[in-house]
């Protein structure tokens, strides 16, 4: 099978990469940055190509590692007479095959899929971690198979997902990485409010912080839940609410109050939760 890619940022590097020391043919690379297209190519000892579809023609798997916005009209550069038996994939987090690429072409043998790993690639050597990354796939179902055997075959974990789910799937992503960052800079800014500096706050709270996630990690969320919700305590949650100086703030911790008294019920059945369930709907 040989690989190409179009566009030579972070995960396409990556992908490339792994796919080298794994022995995999690398068809080369495009590149509106040539010279990105010419390092990258050099690394894996493949080819940097200045037209589009002559690197298509040469791919049977053909990447489109560029950004969102872009997949859908980089990929229309390209003319279908070169993708003959090809199968074309991007690496959008929340996009469908569907969306970017449209329907399959089976006169041609054309094929359509995403895979996504479940990571944040910030260099192109992400690939180093990619053994310990899980892979999200969708769009045709045949292929999807097939390409799942081929990247398990070189040490890749894959998952197959339905089309129709995927942007709940990049919800879930986003929700334990971005949304949490937000949680954190609360934290920092409430801590400041003490009279502590950012950089001060953030270690002081760095202990607490990595305990919790390795404590989610090895017991689950619900074992890994402590704290005034799990105690049932509202006077320590009303003296917080008291604390909070903006609406939007006591609203955060209203909502995130609820969520955990849900998770402190499955720890604790037998815990009388009635007052604190009276508290955080009130």
């Amino acid at each position: 099978m040989r690989i190409g890619f179009i566009g030579a940022g972070k995960v396409g590097c990556s992908l490339a990469l792994y796919f080298h020391f794994h022995h995999c043919d690398i068809s080369g690379f495009y590149s509106k940055t040539t010279e990105h297209a010419a390092q990258i190519a050099k690394r894996v000892s493949s080819k940097a190509y200045a037209d589009i579809n002559e690197l298509a023609a040469q791919s049977d798997l053909l990447f489109l590692t560029v950004p969102d916005d872009e997949i859908s009209s980089v990929y229309k550069r390209i003319s279908n007479k070169f993708l003959k038996d090809t199968t074309v994939c991007h690496c959008s987090g929340s996009l469908t095959a569907k969306e970017v690429f449209g329907e399959d072409d089976e006169t041609i043998g054309l094929h359509k899929i995403s895979l996504h790993p479940l990571c944040a690639v910030d260099s192109v050597d992400g690939y180093r971690d990619f053994d310990k990354v899980y892979f999200f796939m969708e769009g045709n179902l045949k292929t999807t198979e097939n390409i799942k055997k081929f990247l398990t075959d070189i040490g890749l974990k894959v998952r197959i997902i339905n089309s129709d789910i995927k942007v709940k799937y990049h919800l879930a992503a986003s929700v334990v990485s971005n949304q949490v960052v937000a949680l954190v800079n609360e934290g920092v800014e409430i801590l400041g409010q003490c009279g502590f500096s950012r950089e001060e706050s953030l270690k002081a709270l760095s202990p607490l912080i990595l305990g919790n996630v390795e404590h989610i990690l090895e017991k689950g969320p619900v074992q890994a839940l402590t704290g005034p919700i799990q105690r049932g305590d509202v006077n320590t949650l009303n003296r917080h609410m008291l604390s909070l100086d903006s609406y939007s703030d006591r609203l955060l911790y209203t909502l995130l109050s609820r969520k955990l008294l849900k998770i402190a019920k499955i720890k604790n059945p037998d815990r009388d939760f009635s007052k604190l369930e009276k508290f955080v709907n009130e």
